[in-house]
């Protein structure tokens, strides 16, 4: 990664400023990670739509409820672009959803808008995945609507593992270990017949700190909700770098 000098007096994001809505009320992990993979001059800016408890209908449609105020907040902190974080509200809602809500932000801003899923769903895309092992956090009926979603756009789901603790303890899936993702993504890609990627998704999850070793040990490209976010977000702001150590799609401007 090159290192570019700011100009005298630049404030932090003077080459991209991203609007970063999470779903929950407290995220140790997204910001860590963006850094982790960021090139200089770029900031993550972050707001929250509060959830925090069970993952349900109920909960989902709060969330989706929170965005417009959660918009607000970003464009006050003069954002160049908003990422959206967080697959299971917006899948809940079925496909065609994300555009939905870019209509609804378009009243508020013109600034563009990604989600968390859409660049998923962009990512595979791009590095030519079409049959995908998939880990989350979720359980087996958000399993199946994700399933559903990203066939829409001509992926297909080959296998599903969760490695999430409990409905009750959803947050502590922010502490797993790596080794723990590691092993798992591993075993349900050994799972999946033809599989030709791995999809990690469930941003609350670490997960970009074992990219580069499961590409590395199964072959193949490996795409994680935080790198995709990542990628999608520094495009959104026109910022093109290519970054190493952090899979393949970070290596694509």
């Amino acid at each position: 990664m090159p290192l570019l000098e700011a100009p005298t007096g630049a404030t932090y994001g003077w080459r991209g400023r991203i609007g970063f809505i999470q779903p929950g009320a407290v995220a140790e992990n997204n910001p860590f990670e963006f850094y982790l993979m960021a090139p200089p001059g770029v900031t993550l800016v972050m707001t929250a739509l509060g959830h925090s408890g069970p993952l349900n209908q109920a909960a989902f449609d709060l969330m989706l409820a929170n965005i417009d105020e959660a918009v607000e907040r970003l464009l006050v902190r003069k954002i160049d672009a908003i990422v959206v974080a967080g697959v299971p509200h917006i899948a809940s809602k079925g496909w065609g959803y994300e555009d939905v809500i870019r209509q609804q932000v378009a009243k508020l801003t013109p600034l563009p808008l990604v989600t968390d899923l859409g660049l998923c769903i962009d990512a595979m895309t791009a590095l030519g995945l079409r049959k995908v092992a998939v880990l989350t956090p979720f359980d087996d009926p958000m399993h199946r609507l994700l399933s559903d979603y990203v066939g829409h756009a001509g992926i297909t789901v080959a296998g599903a593992k969760s490695i999430r603790p409990s409905e009750e303890l959803y947050e502590e899936i922010s502490f797993v270990p790596l080794a723990n993702v590691y092993r798992a993504a591993k075993a349900v890609f050994q799972a999946a017949p033809g599989a030709d990627g791995v999809w990690i998704t469930g941003a609350l999850m670490p997960t970009v700190g074992v990219i580069a070793a499961l590409e590395q040990d199964l072959g193949v490209p490996v795409v994680t909700s935080m790198q995709a976010m990542a990628w999608g977000g520094l495009r959104a702001v026109g910022v093109r770098d290519t970054v190493t150590g952090y899979g393949r799609l970070m290596t694509m401007a």
